[in-house]
């Protein structure tokens, strides 16, 4: 176990640390990103997720002035074998021992999971780091691979982009709760199951995850049906002044047709209307389906850059 500097105390979250939180969160996005890129909900959102447990699978490191100067959490998204963490710090701090002690907790979480593990399957620790950054190299040290790169991708709005079109013989359609739920998570996890890292969820925990977010809006999600069959979905949400593209999915047997991009433009419209002027994704630097080229495509650049690492810690 990594000591912590002199004055400063480790201990788990609480509900009123949820802002000082956010302000750690918000420092360290001007310190790698020029702006801020947290809110509130997002915090929020994080301790809303299945089967996680504050008071198990989080930690906060507070400094002598009782500000929050570190943050770490540990959730098993597929469970008890694919384990997905973050560890934050201040930007002052990152240099000491504050994310080693933080990243060990992570760690230890991680192969408490273990035991609980199908027998036969692997363990496996995932977390995010900004290319170069002083949390990569932290990670190399300890033995994790980087294995992918994510890249952010941004369409300025008052720049322009191609008018949003209807494929032939395609309807695209509002969201509607209640009853698009299941065919809309059958597309999603379609589009995605020849991804990295793809795991099919219960359907529950798949619409408490999308629809229970607090910046969740139906009237953003979009449909596309050829007949009475769904085929396509986009689910957008607001993020501050930002919209975010949460996931984009098409059915294997309907791409190339231009469903996907009269998803996205739609979606570029009702944002631009609503007075936002920035929309921005992630996708996998690796993807075979060739998303990359249509982002770009429809004036999306590349704005960021993170490597995903992975530490084995069952076999």
């Amino acid at each position: 176990m990594t000591e912590l500097p002199a004055g400063y105390l480790l201990r788990r979250p609480v509900d009123a640390d949820a802002e000082g939180i956010l302000k750690l969160l918000i420092a360290c996005d001007i310190e790698d990103e020029g702006h801020p890129d947290s809110t509130l909900e997002d915090v929020k959102a994080d301790w809303g997720m299945p089967r996680f447990d504050r008071d198990r699978d989080s930690w906060i490191v507070v400094g002598p002035d009782r500000d929050i100067v570190g943050y770490a959490w540990a959730w098993d998204r597929v469970p008890h074998v694919d384990v997905q963490a973050d560890v934050h710090v201040g930007p002052s701090l990152r240099s000491g021992p504050i994310g080693a002690a933080l990243l060990g907790l992570v760690e230890t979480r991680a192969r408490e999971h273990v035991t609980a593990a199908p027998r036969g399957t692997a363990v496996e620790l995932y977390l995010f780091a900004k290319v170069e950054s002083v949390l990569a190299r932290l990670l190399e040290s300890r033995g994790y691979q980087r294995v992918r790169t994510f890249l952010r991708m941004t369409i300025e709005l008052t720049k322009g982009y191609p008018a949003p079109f209807t494929p032939p013989g395609i309807d695209i359609s509002p969201f509607r709760r209640g009853s698009d739920e299941r065919a809309l998570q059958d597309v999603i996890e379609d589009a995605f199951a020849d991804h990295f890292r793809f795991a099919a969820e219960p359907h529950e925990e798949w619409v408490a995850r999308r629809v229970g977010h607090p910046e969740f809006d139906a009237d953003l999600w979009l449909l596309a049906r050829d007949g009475e069959k769904v085929v396509g979905g986009i689910l957008p949400y607001p993020f501050g002044e930002l919209g975010w593209i949460r996931e984009l999915g098409v059915r294997s047997g309907w791409r190339g047709r231009g469903i996907g991009k009269a998803l996205l433009l739609q979606t570029f419209r009702t944002f631009d209307e609503r007075g936002w002027k920035m929309v921005s994704l992630g996708v996998d630097a690796a993807n075979a389906s060739g998303a990359t080229k249509l982002y770009q495509g429809m004036g999306m650049f590349v704005e960021e850059r993170h490597d995903l690492y992975r530490l084995e810690v069952r076999p």
